[in-house]
Protein backbone atom coordinates (compact mmCIF):
# COMPACT_ATOMS: atom_id res chain seq x y z
CA UNK A 1 0.00 0.00 0.00
CA UNK A 2 1.33 3.34 -0.79
CA UNK A 3 1.63 6.51 1.23
CA UNK A 4 3.03 9.96 0.77
CA UNK A 5 5.04 11.15 3.57
CA UNK A 6 6.82 14.53 2.70
CA UNK A 7 6.18 14.63 -0.73
CA UNK A 8 7.66 11.46 -1.60
CA UNK A 9 6.37 8.07 -2.47
CA UNK A 10 6.75 5.04 0.48
CA UNK A 11 5.60 1.63 -0.07
CA UNK A 12 5.72 -1.18 1.99
CA UNK A 13 3.09 -4.25 2.63
CA UNK A 14 1.76 -5.67 6.20
CA UNK A 15 1.90 -9.64 6.15
CA UNK A 16 -1.02 -10.28 8.70
CA UNK A 17 -0.22 -14.27 8.78
CA UNK A 18 3.54 -13.81 9.44
CA UNK A 19 4.99 -14.39 12.94
CA UNK A 20 6.49 -10.39 12.94
CA UNK A 21 4.19 -8.60 14.73
CA UNK A 22 2.36 -5.87 12.93
CA UNK A 23 4.09 -2.81 14.88
CA UNK A 24 7.30 -4.51 14.25
CA UNK A 25 6.67 -4.84 10.51
CA UNK A 26 5.38 -0.93 10.47
CA UNK A 27 8.41 0.23 12.26
CA UNK A 28 11.24 -1.90 9.93
CA UNK A 29 8.92 -0.65 6.98
CA UNK A 30 9.30 2.76 7.81
CA UNK A 31 12.84 2.53 8.72
CA UNK A 32 13.63 1.11 5.25
CA UNK A 33 12.18 3.50 3.75
CA UNK A 34 14.00 6.26 5.87
CA UNK A 35 17.60 4.51 5.56
CA UNK A 36 16.83 4.37 1.36
CA UNK A 37 16.24 8.30 1.10
CA UNK A 38 12.33 7.65 -0.03
CA UNK A 39 10.96 9.48 3.07
CA UNK A 40 13.37 12.16 3.75
CA UNK A 41 15.16 13.66 7.23
CA UNK A 42 12.85 16.34 8.75
CA UNK A 43 9.98 14.69 6.26
CA UNK A 44 6.13 14.98 8.75
CA UNK A 45 4.85 11.37 9.42
CA UNK A 46 1.26 10.98 9.44
CA UNK A 47 -0.42 11.16 12.37
CA UNK A 48 -0.48 7.45 14.55
CA UNK A 49 -4.12 7.82 13.83
CA UNK A 50 -4.54 8.34 9.93
CA UNK A 51 -1.37 5.65 9.39
CA UNK A 52 -3.69 3.52 11.49
CA UNK A 53 -6.74 4.05 9.60
CA UNK A 54 -4.80 4.00 6.06
CA UNK A 55 -2.99 0.13 7.05
CA UNK A 56 -5.92 -1.16 8.42
CA UNK A 57 -4.86 -1.61 11.97
CA UNK A 58 -5.04 -0.15 15.48
CA UNK A 59 -3.78 3.09 16.63
CA UNK A 60 -1.54 1.42 19.89
CA UNK A 61 0.04 -1.13 16.93
CA UNK A 62 1.05 2.08 15.40
CA UNK A 63 1.93 4.16 18.43
CA UNK A 64 4.20 1.32 18.80
CA UNK A 65 5.83 1.25 15.63
CA UNK A 66 6.33 4.92 16.53
CA UNK A 67 7.77 4.14 19.92
CA UNK A 68 10.61 1.80 18.63
CA UNK A 69 11.57 4.27 15.96
CA UNK A 70 11.74 7.43 18.20
CA UNK A 71 14.11 5.23 21.24
CA UNK A 72 16.19 4.48 18.16
CA UNK A 73 16.76 8.02 17.27
CA UNK A 74 14.99 8.16 13.80
CA UNK A 75 12.09 10.25 14.12
CA UNK A 76 10.77 12.32 16.96
CA UNK A 77 7.52 13.89 18.71
CA UNK A 78 7.29 17.56 18.43
CA UNK A 79 4.50 18.62 20.68
CA UNK A 80 1.69 20.26 19.03
CA UNK A 81 3.37 20.04 15.37
CA UNK A 82 3.59 15.90 14.47
CA UNK A 83 6.11 13.32 14.28
CA UNK A 84 9.13 13.74 11.95
CA UNK A 85 12.31 12.52 10.86
CA UNK A 86 15.20 13.15 11.93
CA UNK A 87 18.94 13.14 9.66
CA UNK A 88 21.13 10.29 10.29
CA UNK A 89 23.84 10.66 12.67
CA UNK A 90 27.14 11.84 11.09
CA UNK A 91 29.69 8.85 10.52
CA UNK A 92 33.17 10.24 11.53
CA UNK A 93 35.90 9.67 9.04
CA UNK A 94 37.63 6.41 9.15
CA UNK A 95 41.51 7.17 9.86
CA UNK A 96 44.59 5.18 10.09
CA UNK A 97 45.96 4.66 13.33
CA UNK A 98 49.67 4.12 14.33
CA UNK A 99 49.97 0.95 15.80
CA UNK A 100 52.56 2.11 18.98
CA UNK A 101 51.13 3.45 22.14
CA UNK A 102 51.42 7.33 20.64
CA UNK A 103 47.87 6.55 19.31
CA UNK A 104 46.63 5.97 22.57
CA UNK A 105 46.38 9.13 25.69
CA UNK A 106 49.57 9.54 27.68
CA UNK A 107 47.43 7.95 30.72
CA UNK A 108 47.14 5.17 28.68
CA UNK A 109 50.91 4.41 28.58
CA UNK A 110 52.57 1.45 30.53
CA UNK A 111 48.97 0.06 30.63
CA UNK A 112 49.38 -2.34 28.50
CA UNK A 113 52.44 -3.93 30.38
CA UNK A 114 50.59 -5.23 33.11
CA UNK A 115 48.65 -7.75 30.78
CA UNK A 116 49.04 -11.24 30.18
CA UNK A 117 47.99 -11.47 26.37
CA UNK A 118 48.30 -15.69 26.03
CA UNK A 119 46.04 -15.75 29.60
CA UNK A 120 43.97 -13.38 28.13
CA UNK A 121 43.58 -15.47 24.52
CA UNK A 122 43.17 -18.59 26.46
CA UNK A 123 40.57 -16.70 28.53
CA UNK A 124 38.37 -15.71 25.51
CA UNK A 125 38.19 -19.61 24.39
CA UNK A 126 37.09 -20.67 27.95
CA UNK A 127 34.43 -18.20 27.27
CA UNK A 128 33.46 -19.24 24.05
CA UNK A 129 31.12 -21.87 25.94
CA UNK A 130 30.37 -25.55 24.92
CA UNK A 131 28.12 -25.51 22.41
CA UNK A 132 29.54 -23.86 19.68
CA UNK A 133 29.02 -26.38 16.86
CA UNK A 134 32.52 -26.23 15.09
CA UNK A 135 34.83 -26.80 17.70
CA UNK A 136 35.48 -29.63 20.27
CA UNK A 137 35.23 -27.16 23.68
CA UNK A 138 37.97 -29.18 25.93
CA UNK A 139 38.30 -24.83 26.51
CA UNK A 140 35.27 -24.39 28.89
CA UNK A 141 35.45 -24.66 32.15
CA UNK A 142 32.54 -25.14 33.84
CA UNK A 143 29.93 -28.00 33.85
CA UNK A 144 27.44 -29.38 30.33
CA UNK A 145 24.57 -26.58 30.70
CA UNK A 146 22.69 -28.56 28.26
CA UNK A 147 22.13 -30.99 31.73
CA UNK A 148 20.60 -27.86 33.41
CA UNK A 149 17.40 -28.49 34.83
CA UNK A 150 16.16 -26.08 33.17
CA UNK A 151 12.16 -27.22 34.15
CA UNK A 152 12.45 -27.41 37.73
CA UNK A 153 14.98 -24.35 37.52
CA UNK A 154 12.11 -22.33 35.63
CA UNK A 155 9.43 -23.46 38.17
CA UNK A 156 11.46 -21.75 40.83
CA UNK A 157 11.68 -18.85 38.80
CA UNK A 158 7.98 -18.91 38.56
CA UNK A 159 7.08 -19.12 41.91
CA UNK A 160 9.38 -16.37 42.98
CA UNK A 161 7.72 -13.62 40.81
CA UNK A 162 4.50 -15.47 41.75
CA UNK A 163 4.76 -15.24 45.77
CA UNK A 164 7.20 -12.20 45.79
CA UNK A 165 6.11 -10.07 43.03
CA UNK A 166 7.56 -6.65 42.92
CA UNK A 167 10.11 -7.40 45.80
CA UNK A 168 11.67 -10.15 43.64
CA UNK A 169 12.50 -7.28 41.13
CA UNK A 170 13.76 -4.75 43.82
CA UNK A 171 17.37 -4.38 45.41
CA UNK A 172 18.26 -6.22 48.00
CA UNK A 173 21.05 -6.35 50.85
CA UNK A 174 24.42 -5.85 49.82
CA UNK A 175 25.47 -9.11 52.09
CA UNK A 176 22.90 -11.15 50.07
CA UNK A 177 18.63 -11.86 50.68
CA UNK A 178 18.81 -13.43 54.38
CA UNK A 179 16.74 -16.97 53.20
CA UNK A 180 19.44 -18.05 51.30
CA UNK A 181 22.05 -17.01 53.78
CA UNK A 182 19.74 -19.23 56.22
CA UNK A 183 19.93 -22.49 53.10
CA UNK A 184 24.05 -21.74 52.96
CA UNK A 185 24.57 -21.94 56.74
CA UNK A 186 22.89 -25.42 56.89
CA UNK A 187 24.54 -26.91 53.76
CA UNK A 188 27.98 -25.57 55.54
CA UNK A 189 27.13 -26.41 58.67
CA UNK A 190 26.94 -29.95 56.98
CA UNK A 191 30.05 -29.75 55.86
CA UNK A 192 31.68 -29.14 59.06
CA UNK A 193 31.81 -25.10 59.09
CA UNK A 194 31.36 -23.35 62.21
CA UNK A 195 28.95 -20.45 60.55
CA UNK A 196 26.13 -18.78 60.96
CA UNK A 197 24.35 -16.64 58.30
CA UNK A 198 25.63 -13.31 59.36
CA UNK A 199 29.03 -14.89 58.75
CA UNK A 200 27.83 -15.43 54.80
CA UNK A 201 28.16 -12.62 52.07
CA UNK A 202 26.83 -13.51 48.51
CA UNK A 203 28.72 -12.51 45.91
CA UNK A 204 28.73 -12.71 41.97
CA UNK A 205 30.41 -15.95 41.47
CA UNK A 206 33.95 -17.28 42.96
CA UNK A 207 35.28 -14.75 40.69
CA UNK A 208 33.86 -12.10 42.33
CA UNK A 209 34.95 -13.03 45.70
CA UNK A 210 38.75 -13.41 44.72
CA UNK A 211 38.87 -9.96 43.40
CA UNK A 212 36.97 -8.55 46.34
CA UNK A 213 39.39 -10.12 49.20
CA UNK A 214 42.24 -9.14 46.64
CA UNK A 215 40.94 -5.90 47.06
CA UNK A 216 40.78 -5.76 50.65
CA UNK A 217 43.81 -7.49 51.89
CA UNK A 218 46.41 -6.78 49.18
CA UNK A 219 48.30 -3.66 48.97
CA UNK A 220 50.73 -3.68 45.80
CA UNK A 221 54.39 -5.13 46.69
CA UNK A 222 52.80 -7.78 49.21
CA UNK A 223 53.27 -12.02 48.88
CA UNK A 224 50.57 -14.12 47.68
CA UNK A 225 51.60 -17.77 48.12
CA UNK A 226 49.21 -19.75 44.90
CA UNK A 227 49.42 -23.23 43.77
CA UNK A 228 51.78 -23.21 40.70
CA UNK A 229 49.89 -24.12 38.51
CA UNK A 230 46.57 -22.61 39.43
CA UNK A 231 43.32 -20.92 38.51
CA UNK A 232 43.64 -18.10 35.82
CA UNK A 233 41.56 -15.59 37.15
CA UNK A 234 42.65 -15.44 40.63
CA UNK A 235 46.50 -14.79 38.96
CA UNK A 236 44.45 -12.00 37.39
CA UNK A 237 42.89 -10.78 40.28
CA UNK A 238 45.99 -10.66 42.43
CA UNK A 239 48.12 -9.22 39.74
CA UNK A 240 45.60 -6.54 39.26
CA UNK A 241 46.58 -5.42 42.65
CA UNK A 242 50.14 -5.41 41.75
CA UNK A 243 51.18 -8.32 44.33
CA UNK A 244 54.12 -10.29 43.58
CA UNK A 245 52.70 -14.02 43.58
CA UNK A 246 55.05 -17.01 44.86
CA UNK A 247 54.33 -20.06 43.21
CA UNK A 248 54.31 -23.60 45.48
CA UNK A 249 54.50 -27.05 43.60
CA UNK A 250 51.28 -29.85 43.77
CA UNK A 251 51.10 -33.60 43.73
CA UNK A 252 48.89 -35.66 44.29
CA UNK A 253 47.47 -34.51 47.56
CA UNK A 254 47.63 -31.09 46.56
CA UNK A 255 49.50 -27.80 47.64
CA UNK A 256 52.70 -28.90 48.92
CA UNK A 257 52.70 -28.04 52.62
CA UNK A 258 55.89 -29.52 53.55
CA UNK A 259 57.74 -26.53 51.47
CA UNK A 260 55.35 -23.62 52.92
CA UNK A 261 56.92 -23.02 56.45
CA UNK A 262 60.16 -22.28 54.68
CA UNK A 263 58.60 -20.06 52.01
CA UNK A 264 57.19 -18.26 54.81
CA UNK A 265 59.64 -17.36 56.65
CA UNK A 266 61.34 -16.27 53.48
CA UNK A 267 58.57 -14.24 51.58
CA UNK A 268 56.17 -12.87 54.92
CA UNK A 269 53.20 -13.53 52.62
CA UNK A 270 49.74 -11.72 53.01
CA UNK A 271 47.53 -14.20 51.62
CA UNK A 272 47.98 -17.86 50.72
CA UNK A 273 45.46 -18.87 48.17
CA UNK A 274 44.21 -22.37 47.79
CA UNK A 275 41.72 -24.72 45.46
CA UNK A 276 42.05 -28.03 47.73
CA UNK A 277 39.49 -29.93 46.62
CA UNK A 278 39.44 -30.42 42.48
CA UNK A 279 42.30 -28.34 42.56
CA UNK A 280 41.88 -26.06 39.14
CA UNK A 281 44.07 -26.98 36.56
CA UNK A 282 44.97 -30.26 37.68
CA UNK A 283 42.31 -32.31 39.89
CA UNK A 284 44.39 -33.05 42.90
CA UNK A 285 42.45 -33.76 45.90
CA UNK A 286 44.47 -32.09 49.64
CA UNK A 287 44.62 -34.83 52.07
CA UNK A 288 42.74 -34.25 55.15
CA UNK A 289 46.65 -34.40 57.15
CA UNK A 290 47.59 -31.35 54.54
CA UNK A 291 44.44 -29.73 55.06
CA UNK A 292 44.96 -29.80 58.73
CA UNK A 293 48.88 -29.46 58.99
CA UNK A 294 48.03 -25.99 56.39
CA UNK A 295 45.32 -24.30 58.65
CA UNK A 296 47.51 -24.73 61.65
CA UNK A 297 51.13 -23.50 59.84
CA UNK A 298 49.16 -20.71 58.63
CA UNK A 299 47.67 -19.73 61.84
CA UNK A 300 50.34 -19.89 63.40
CA UNK A 301 52.46 -17.35 61.37
CA UNK A 302 49.40 -15.03 61.03
CA UNK A 303 48.69 -15.34 57.34
CA UNK A 304 44.74 -15.72 55.81
CA UNK A 305 43.69 -18.53 53.82
CA UNK A 306 41.49 -17.63 50.78
CA UNK A 307 39.92 -21.07 50.04
CA UNK A 308 38.24 -21.56 46.57
CA UNK A 309 35.50 -24.54 46.60
CA UNK A 310 34.06 -24.08 43.59
CA UNK A 311 33.28 -27.45 42.48
CA UNK A 312 33.36 -30.04 45.57
CA UNK A 313 29.69 -31.41 44.87
CA UNK A 314 30.66 -32.85 41.45
CA UNK A 315 32.29 -35.88 42.44
CA UNK A 316 32.38 -39.52 41.53
CA UNK A 317 35.34 -41.24 43.17
CA UNK A 318 36.78 -41.47 46.95
CA UNK A 319 35.46 -39.73 49.22
CA UNK A 320 37.04 -35.91 49.81
CA UNK A 321 37.88 -34.52 53.31
CA UNK A 322 35.75 -31.30 54.51
CA UNK A 323 37.00 -27.68 53.36
CA UNK A 324 39.70 -26.16 55.25
CA UNK A 325 37.37 -23.79 56.92
CA UNK A 326 36.17 -26.88 58.89
CA UNK A 327 39.88 -27.33 60.09
CA UNK A 328 39.75 -23.81 61.36
CA UNK A 329 38.30 -22.16 64.99
CA UNK A 330 39.58 -18.76 64.82
CA UNK A 331 38.29 -17.26 61.68
CA UNK A 332 41.65 -17.58 59.56
CA UNK A 333 40.47 -19.11 56.46
CA UNK A 334 38.23 -17.65 54.33
CA UNK A 335 35.69 -19.87 52.85
CA UNK A 336 34.24 -19.66 48.84
CA UNK A 337 31.95 -21.22 47.35
CA UNK A 338 29.66 -21.25 44.07
CA UNK A 339 26.90 -22.31 41.89
CA UNK A 340 28.88 -20.99 38.44
CA UNK A 341 30.34 -24.31 37.50
CA UNK A 342 28.23 -26.81 39.14
CA UNK A 343 25.17 -25.90 38.37
CA UNK A 344 24.24 -22.99 36.13
CA UNK A 345 27.19 -21.19 34.32
CA UNK A 346 25.01 -17.91 34.10
CA UNK A 347 23.85 -18.11 37.54
CA UNK A 348 26.71 -15.95 38.47
CA UNK A 349 25.96 -16.54 42.30
CA UNK A 350 28.70 -17.42 44.83
CA UNK A 351 29.31 -17.04 48.62
CA UNK A 352 32.11 -16.18 50.92
CA UNK A 353 32.02 -17.14 54.54
CA UNK A 354 34.35 -14.56 56.87
CA UNK A 355 34.28 -13.31 60.10
CA UNK A 356 35.15 -10.10 62.25
CA UNK A 357 35.77 -6.76 60.48
CA UNK A 358 37.09 -8.33 57.32
CA UNK A 359 33.38 -9.58 56.60
CA UNK A 360 32.29 -6.03 57.18
CA UNK A 361 34.96 -4.77 55.00
CA UNK A 362 33.90 -7.26 52.22
CA UNK A 363 30.34 -6.08 52.49
CA UNK A 364 31.17 -2.08 51.90
CA UNK A 365 33.68 -3.19 48.86
CA UNK A 366 30.16 -5.48 47.41
CA UNK A 367 27.81 -2.15 48.27
CA UNK A 368 30.10 -0.32 46.02
CA UNK A 369 31.23 -2.75 43.40
CA UNK A 370 27.82 -3.77 42.32
CA UNK A 371 25.66 -2.74 44.85
CA UNK A 372 23.73 -6.04 45.17
CA UNK A 373 23.86 -9.35 43.24
CA UNK A 374 20.35 -10.02 41.42
CA UNK A 375 17.62 -10.12 44.06
CA UNK A 376 15.67 -12.55 41.62
CA UNK A 377 18.20 -15.09 41.19
CA UNK A 378 18.88 -15.05 44.75
CA UNK A 379 15.54 -16.15 45.48
CA UNK A 380 14.80 -18.40 42.88
CA UNK A 381 18.02 -20.13 43.87
CA UNK A 382 17.50 -20.17 47.64
CA UNK A 383 13.89 -22.00 46.95
CA UNK A 384 15.82 -24.38 44.20
CA UNK A 385 17.96 -25.34 47.52
CA UNK A 386 15.00 -25.73 49.75
CA UNK A 387 13.38 -27.96 47.91
CA UNK A 388 16.53 -30.42 47.37
CA UNK A 389 16.85 -30.48 43.74
CA UNK A 390 20.30 -29.21 43.66
CA UNK A 391 21.11 -32.60 45.51
CA UNK A 392 19.53 -34.34 42.98
CA UNK A 393 21.36 -32.29 40.00
CA UNK A 394 24.74 -32.67 41.60
CA UNK A 395 24.45 -36.70 41.70
CA UNK A 396 22.94 -36.94 38.30
CA UNK A 397 25.59 -34.50 36.51
CA UNK A 398 28.30 -36.52 38.60
CA UNK A 399 27.10 -40.13 37.00
CA UNK A 400 27.61 -38.64 33.81
CA UNK A 401 30.58 -36.80 33.92
CA UNK A 402 32.48 -40.34 35.52
CA UNK A 403 31.40 -41.72 32.13
CA UNK A 404 32.79 -38.77 30.06
CA UNK A 405 35.78 -38.36 32.30
CA UNK A 406 36.23 -42.69 31.69
CA UNK A 407 36.05 -41.67 27.98
CA UNK A 408 38.78 -39.11 28.07
CA UNK A 409 41.32 -41.26 29.77
CA UNK A 410 40.92 -43.99 27.35
CA UNK A 411 41.25 -42.14 24.56
CA UNK A 412 44.46 -40.55 25.51
CA UNK A 413 45.94 -43.80 25.94
CA UNK A 414 45.02 -44.80 22.31
CA UNK A 415 45.54 -41.27 20.76
CA UNK A 416 48.31 -39.39 22.81
CA UNK A 417 51.95 -40.75 22.42
CA UNK A 418 53.25 -42.53 25.68
CA UNK A 419 55.81 -39.66 26.34
CA UNK A 420 52.69 -37.31 27.39
CA UNK A 421 51.63 -37.68 31.27
CA UNK A 422 48.20 -37.26 33.12
CA UNK A 423 46.48 -38.17 35.77
CA UNK A 424 42.44 -39.58 36.05
CA UNK A 425 40.81 -37.23 38.58
CA UNK A 426 38.34 -38.70 41.77
CA UNK A 427 35.92 -34.97 40.51
CA UNK A 428 35.62 -31.90 39.03
CA UNK A 429 35.57 -31.42 35.46
CA UNK A 430 39.09 -31.29 34.06
CA UNK A 431 41.88 -33.56 33.23
CA UNK A 432 45.60 -31.87 33.37
CA UNK A 433 48.07 -33.58 30.64
CA UNK A 434 51.79 -33.07 30.00
CA UNK A 435 53.35 -32.87 27.04
CA UNK A 436 56.87 -33.79 25.78
CA UNK A 437 59.76 -31.11 26.77
CA UNK A 438 60.49 -29.23 23.30
CA UNK A 439 56.70 -29.26 22.27
CA UNK A 440 55.21 -25.61 21.67
CA UNK A 441 51.79 -25.91 23.19
CA UNK A 442 50.85 -22.69 22.14
CA UNK A 443 51.75 -23.54 18.00
CA UNK A 444 49.77 -26.68 19.76
CA UNK A 445 46.70 -24.67 20.50
CA UNK A 446 46.92 -22.97 16.86
CA UNK A 447 47.01 -25.67 14.90
CA UNK A 448 44.33 -27.83 17.12
CA UNK A 449 41.91 -24.65 16.53
CA UNK A 450 42.43 -24.89 13.11
CA UNK A 451 41.53 -29.31 13.50
CA UNK A 452 37.95 -27.55 15.38
CA UNK A 453 39.19 -28.44 18.56
CA UNK A 454 39.72 -25.88 21.43
CA UNK A 455 41.72 -26.32 25.06
CA UNK A 456 43.51 -24.37 27.35
CA UNK A 457 47.54 -23.76 27.42
CA UNK A 458 49.61 -24.12 30.39
CA UNK A 459 50.65 -21.01 30.30
CA UNK A 460 47.50 -19.23 31.30
CA UNK A 461 48.01 -21.05 35.13
CA UNK A 462 51.26 -19.89 35.82
CA UNK A 463 52.11 -16.41 36.91
CA UNK A 464 55.11 -15.76 34.51
CA UNK A 465 54.33 -15.71 30.90
CA UNK A 466 56.02 -18.43 28.78
CA UNK A 467 55.42 -21.68 27.18
CA UNK A 468 54.35 -23.91 29.53
CA UNK A 469 54.60 -28.65 28.55
CA UNK A 470 50.55 -28.31 29.86
CA UNK A 471 47.14 -28.66 28.14
CA UNK A 472 43.91 -28.40 30.59
CA UNK A 473 41.10 -30.43 28.80
CA UNK A 474 37.44 -30.58 29.89
CA UNK A 475 35.78 -33.47 30.15
CA UNK A 476 32.55 -32.51 31.88
CA UNK A 477 30.90 -30.33 29.38
CA UNK A 478 31.49 -32.66 26.47
CA UNK A 479 29.64 -35.70 24.86
CA UNK A 480 31.30 -38.78 24.63
CA UNK A 481 31.20 -39.44 20.85
CA UNK A 482 33.00 -35.81 20.44
CA UNK A 483 35.54 -36.44 23.25
CA UNK A 484 36.73 -39.42 21.19
CA UNK A 485 36.84 -36.76 17.97
CA UNK A 486 38.61 -34.24 19.93
CA UNK A 487 41.11 -36.36 21.61
CA UNK A 488 42.01 -38.08 18.35
CA UNK A 489 42.49 -34.60 16.10
CA UNK A 490 44.96 -33.23 19.68
CA UNK A 491 46.96 -36.56 19.40
CA UNK A 492 47.81 -36.50 15.39
CA UNK A 493 49.02 -33.00 16.17
CA UNK A 494 50.85 -34.23 18.79
CA UNK A 495 52.21 -36.97 17.42
CA UNK A 496 53.11 -34.82 14.07
CA UNK A 497 55.39 -32.33 16.66
CA UNK A 498 57.13 -35.49 18.12
CA UNK A 499 57.63 -36.97 14.56
CA UNK A 500 60.04 -34.14 14.27
CA UNK A 501 63.59 -34.50 15.14
CA UNK A 502 65.93 -34.36 18.25
CA UNK A 503 63.25 -35.16 20.57
CA UNK A 504 64.10 -36.19 23.95
CA UNK A 505 63.51 -39.58 25.26
CA UNK A 506 60.60 -40.83 26.02
CA UNK A 507 59.33 -40.72 29.60
CA UNK A 508 57.66 -43.68 31.55
CA UNK A 509 54.85 -43.69 32.27
CA UNK A 510 51.90 -45.58 34.54
CA UNK A 511 48.82 -48.09 33.75
CA UNK A 512 45.69 -47.09 31.13
CA UNK A 513 44.31 -43.26 33.13
CA UNK A 514 46.76 -42.66 35.64
CA UNK A 515 50.44 -41.72 33.91
CA UNK A 516 52.04 -39.41 35.89
CA UNK A 517 50.96 -36.15 37.14
CA UNK A 518 53.86 -33.47 35.75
Amino acid sequence: MARIFGGASAVFTLQADSDVPLYRQIQQGLRDEIATGTIGAGSRLPSSRQLARDLAVSRITVANAFAELAADGVIESRGGSGTFVLPPWPLAAHRERPATSEACPAWQVGLGDRSNPERDRMLRQVLRGPLALDTVPFAWGAGDPRLVPTAEFRRCLTETLDEDGAAALGPEHADGYPPLRRSLTGYLRHLGLDVTPDDILITAGTQQAIGMVAATLIQPGDRVVVESPTWPGALDAFQARQAVIVGIPVDRDGMRVDLLEQLIEREQPRLIYTVPTFQNPTGAVMSAARRRALVTLAARYDVPILEDDHVREVRFGDPIPPPLAAFDRHGNVIHAGSFTKSLIPALRLGYLVARGPLREWLTSLKRSSDLFSSTLMQRALCRYLEQGAVQRHWKRVSRVYRRRHTVMLSALDRHFPPEATWTGVAGGLVVWVGVPPGVSVSVLFDEALRGGVSFVAGAAFFPVPGDQPFLRLNFAAVEEERIEQGIAVLGTVLRNHLAAPARASPVAHGSSGDRPLA
